[in-house]
């Protein structure tokens, strides 16, 4: 099974868990929106407004494990274990695709956490028969087209306004499983791989 949670840590020494996230979460998601920076709200809803509507909210909370698939990770020291980051795969008409999505606020960005967050999310991907995952980015978000890049990602719609990339689901697990950093990474691949 994929949905097993698993306890790691950030390569800055803080505890973590990695789960499924859901219905249940959606004051979780509405905390860490209001909490992003303003470059790193614009970078992943592709808007400068300074609040998401509640719409928002509820679809990033809408996740049933088959049609939207999406995992957080949770602060497991501070009160109320908010979400530090989370990533969404939710399925195309066709179903054998899926839209990657994901969001890690800036005090955590650099800390491994969105391999091993993608990392639980392929996986869970893997399990419910989607083959590819496609991701939009925009230009000037160097550090998820450095990312994308760095996982094998294929671009398949150059800019503008939008970037977007394309990874088959069996080989982004293989290179995720051969990177040797962060060691989450390894627990996410020992608890659900």
């Amino acid at each position: 099974m994929c949905t097993t949670p698993v306890r790691t840590s950030l390569q800055n020494g803080l505890d973590i868990l990695l789960r499924p996230v859901g219905p249940a979460d959606e004051s979780r998601f509405a905390r860490i929106v209001e909490q992003m920076s303003p470059e790193s709200r614009y970078l992943r809803f592709f808007t400068g407004i300074s609040h998401i509507p509640e719409r928002i909210i509820h679809q990033l909370a809408d996740a049933d494990g088959h049609r939207h698939i999406a995992w957080g990770a949770l602060d497991m020291n501070a009160p109320g274990q908010p979400l530090l980051g989370a990533a969404h795969a939710i399925r195309m008409e066709e179903g054998y695709s899926a839209e990657l999505a994901m969001g890690v606020l800036d005090a955590y960005q650099a800390q491994g956490l969105s391999r091993m967050l993608i990392a639980s999310v392929a996986l869970c991907c893997r399990a419910e028969g989607i083959i590819t995952l496609e991701a939009e980015t925009l230009p000037e978000n160097r550090k998820a087209n450095g990312l994308f890049k760095a996982l094998g990602g294929h671009v398949i719609s150059p800019m503008p306004p939008t970037t977007t990339w394309q990874f088959h689901v069996g080989e982004l697990i293989s290179v995720l499983r051969a990177m040797e950093t962060p060691k989450g990474l390894r627990e996410v691949f020992r608890t659900n791989g």
